[in-house]
């Protein structure tokens, strides 16, 4: 899965770039692009990668991201099997930062969206609350036409940037001119572990994939995403357990083994260390 620089199509009647996306799954890999994103997710669920963070998504996820940030939205495995009925949906809205020029967003009144922008560098994920306020401004804005969509634009900018509803993702920052050097290597891992997640995984063979012995590719791995390799290959096994749990009647066993995990006992305790209760109760309690 080698990343992408994404080539957004601009057009010059519009200074921003919004659609509503619905496809069986979404299908953009690892990817970057210079545009600022802001992404709803309105159906459909999975895991999604933005620079080091590694999280599950479901209806309702809102995640600004900042130029030239890594990003990848992959759904649960059901959605890409060929007699599936599942559908993926997304409002997505894309801006450059010197759409308008600088002047713009240099102006006093606009402070509190600069910063937002200023933030969106290691991405930021958006309450529930907020989705609330926002997919309807969203909605709006794709139907919109002249000073009515920028002042559109303005308005859900606004209501974000005036928000202490929201969490960063990303420990690390890699937007800027160019996204980190070390993108080619580290996608290739991810998409090997992608691919791979509910099979056996041994470091040496990642490792392997990376061109490197263990001990150097386990530095390296640590020094990109401020996480140990096994750290992050467990995390994206609980979440996908998470779901096996959630959105099928499989036992507790069955979702230990389907989720590449290969002793219940072991399970048991990992899924309570990163959950903080057990899979049975974690079923219960979300039902």
């Amino acid at each position: 899965m080698k990343p992408l620089r994404l080539h957004i199509q601009e057009s010059p009647a519009a200074s921003f770039h919004i659609r509503q996306e619905r496809v069986p799954f979404f299908d953009n890999p690892w990817h970057y692009h210079p545009e600022l994103e802001l992404t709803l997710v309105t159906k459909s669920t999975g895991i999604r990668f933005v620079g080091d963070s590694i999280e599950s998504f479901g209806p309702g996820d809102l995640v600004l991201l900042g130029a030239n940030l890594p990003h990848y939205w992959r759904n649960d495995d059901g959605y890409y099997q060929p007699d599936t009925r599942q559908q993926a949906e997304a409002l997505i809205l894309r801006f450059r930062l010197d759409t308008w020029g600088t002047t713009l967003l240099e102006s006093p009144e606009l402070v509190a969206i600069r910063r937002l922008f200023q933030r969106a560098a290691t991405g930021i994920c958006f309450s529930a609350e907020m989705v609330v306020v926002i997919q309807p401004l969203l909605e709006q804005l794709l139907h919109s036409r002249g000073i009515d969509r920028l002042i559109g634009w303005l308005l859900v900018f606004s209501k974000l940037a005036n928000s202490d509803q929201y969490r960063l993702l990303s420990q690390k920052t890699f937007g800027g001119q160019h996204p980190t050097e070390d993108s080619d290597r580290m996608s290739q891992v991810l998409g090997y572990v992608h691919e791979n997640l509910t099979k056996p995984i041994t470091l040496a063979g990642v490792a392997a994939i990376a061109s490197m012995n263990s001990a150097a590719f386990c530095r390296y791995f640590r020094q990109q995403t401020n996480k140990t390799f096994v750290a992050m290959l467990t995390e994206l096994r609980i979440n996908y357990a998470c779901r096996l749990l959630l959105d099928t009647g499989k036992d507790v066993g069955e979702v230990c083994f389907e989720s590449g995990f290969r002793n219940i006992p072991y399970f048991n305790q990992v899924f309570k260390a990163h959950t903080g209760v057990s899979p049975t109760v974690f079923r219960k309690q979300q039902a």
